[in-house]
């Protein structure tokens, strides 16, 4: 993804982008497999979105054992809660979890005035908002899907919104992956999709592709029914 197409630069012009990049002392960086773009315990200084590859949020706890918390993708960013909110220490790590180029963006670009009065700080600081109104939309759907009832609730309930209609998909993430962001084991999560396999619900092909056979039956068990 080149940086023009990023949500922070909607509706500016290909010189305000520019400008922009330079006034908020942006680079771009390339990260390699496994290597962090920041680790629990580092000072928040920057804004990051992902131009290409992907991103594993992950926290360690006081035991040392590490949880899954989110993978970020092309065009998502991430690191702007505990930059905006002055945290001394980050919440969570980043690691590539293959080779990934990123645009960071100073902290101090959305914490200062422009000298300059420029149109284009006041748009993506606007841009900015609205990413934040869609994180948060997406921690909803989440909080949602984390308490609507059963593992196998909570399955329907991510299928169902990752198919949006469609038939056929792919899942995002691994097994492993996917249980841990259903807050549950790979075992328990591989015997529900064996069930609703059984039933008729949905055919699992290859590692992970998905078809929806029936969308009546996936409604019922999102509906405990």
């Amino acid at each position: 993804m080149k940086v023009e197409k990023l949500s922070l630069f909607q509706n500016l012009t290909e010189d305000e982008i520019k400008r922009s990049l330079i006034c908020s002392k942006a680079y771009v960086r390339t990260y390699g497999k496994d290597e962090y773009v920041f680790r629990q315990e580092d000072t928040p200084e920057h804004l990051y979105f992902i131009l290409s590859g992907e991103v594993e949020l992950g926290q360690v706890n006081a035991l040392g054992k590490q949880s899954y918390v989110d993978f970020v993708k092309d065009g998502q960013g991430f690191g702007e809660v505990d930059l905006f909110l002055e945290h001394e220490s980050y919440a969570y790590f980043a690691a590539a979890r293959k080779e990934t180029e990123v645009l960071a963006v100073s902290r101090h670009f959305f914490s200062s005035t422009c000298e300059k009065n420029c149109a284009h700080h006041s748009k993506i600081i606007f841009n900015m908002m609205r990413l934040f109104a869609q994180e948060a939309e997406k921690n909803t759907k989440k909080i949602h899907l984390l308490t609507c009832g059963t593992l196998r609730q909570r399955i329907a309930y991510y299928l169902t919104d990752l198919s949006a209609g469609r038939e056929k998909m792919r899942l995002p993430m691994n097994r492993e992956d996917l249980a841990a962001y259903l807050n549950t084991t790979r075992p328990s999560l591989a015997r529900e999709l064996s069930w609703m396999q059984d039933r008729g619900i949905l055919k699992i092909t290859g590692r992970n592709h998905v078809q929806i056979l029936d969308f009546n039956l996936l409604q019922d068990e999102l509906e405990g029914m």
